[in-house]
């Protein structure tokens, strides 16, 4: 089975960008391609370290946007550029378990029939460091009923390509935000589960700008939005 390892890049601090890309080069499942997205950094010490990767390792492909429109357009860009049988998100300032990319071919290989699968995550800063612990399989009725909307993780996460062509990639979000939220419920509604292993394969990194852990910078806006999409998963529901 073939696997897109898929991750946008944008003014990422670059020694945590060399981490990342480490992870995926020294994974223990050999058969896959990495897509790293340059979404229009400025030129200079990031860009020069992302264009002398492909010297490094021929599974790399390093593909610019023409214009930064955010990520979720940047992952709708490198999309184009994945050939095979499924894709697996990464991001620029985590850090891939070595059995990533074996416990997802191991996983859709014993599941034909699924689509969708995440990973259990480790958190960490400086400071202090947690898990996820999401549920092994999330209906849409069952994602509806969550008091919150988080129930799978990003990073790490990995579906099969001809699924996610088939609802259209990721979909435009007020001020690019929630992209991932918005593509779980596009998922739901669809008809599709989405599965979680048990096992911790993502270290993430917390930091002052991870959106997700800094609740005094999402806007009422991105409140509302969150709203509207969980209300979508009721109307299909009716």
């Amino acid at each position: 089975m073939t696997i897109n390892v898929l991750m946008p890049v944008f003014a990422t601090p670059v020694e945590w960008v060399q981490e990342a890309v480490k992870s995926i080069i020294a994974q223990s499942y050999d058969e896959h391609n990495f897509i790293i997205v340059d979404d229009n950094n400025p030129r200079g010490a990031l860009t020069d370290y992302l264009y002398s990767l492909t010297e490094v390792c021929h599974c790399i492909n390093i593909v610019r946007t023409k214009e930064n429109k955010g990520i979720a357009a940047a992952l709708n860009y490198g999309l184009q550029f994945c050939h095979g049988d499924l894709i697996v998100r990464m991001d620029a300032d985590d850090i891939a378990r070595p059995d990533l990319l074996k416990r997802h071919n191991e996983f859709f290989t014993a599941h034909p029939d699924r689509h969708i699968c995440g990973v259990q995550i480790h958190l960490f800063n400086e400071i202090t460091e947690w898990f996820s612990n999401h549920p092994s399989e999330i209906t849409r009725a069952r994602a509806f009923a969550m008091p919150g909307h988080w129930f799978v993780n990003h990073p790490g996460i990995a579906f099969r390509m001809n699924t996610i062509n088939k609802i259209g990639g990721y979909g435009a979000t007020p001020s690019n935000l929630a992209e991932d939220y918005a593509l779980w419920v596009k998922f739901l509604c669809s008809g599709y589960s989405i599965y979680n292993q048990q096992e911790v394969l993502m270290d993430y990194r917390v930091h002052p700008k991870s959106f997700s852990f800094a609740p005094d910078r999402k806007s009422p806006e991105w409140h509302a939005f969150l709203k509207q999409q969980k209300d979508l998963l009721n109307e299909q529901r009716n």
